[in-house]
């Protein structure tokens, strides 16, 4: 994953996803630095909405649905 700011472009090493009761947590490394984000249920009801409302982003979740499965049937 990668973030892009003002203060520069940094790689997102996503390492662990926990379910909390404030929502879902990502733990990884930005950099050199530890990092962690907490998505709450509203932040992932407002991701889904703007995917699922983009029209380009339906065959890009088909892709990558259909590469998995496929990955998966190749192990």
């Amino acid at each position: 994953m990668k973030i892009e700011s003002a203060a520069g472009e940094f790689g997102f090493d996503l390492e662990k996803l926990d379910l909390k009761d404030d929502g879902i947590v990502l733990t990884g490394k930005m950099g050199v630095w530890e990092a962690e984000t907490t998505m709450t249920s509203a932040d992932l009801r407002k991701i889904l909405v703007m995917v699922l409302g983009k029209p380009g982003a339906w065959g890009y979740l088909f892709k990558l649905l259909m590469g998995a499965r496929k990955e998966a049937a190749g192990k």
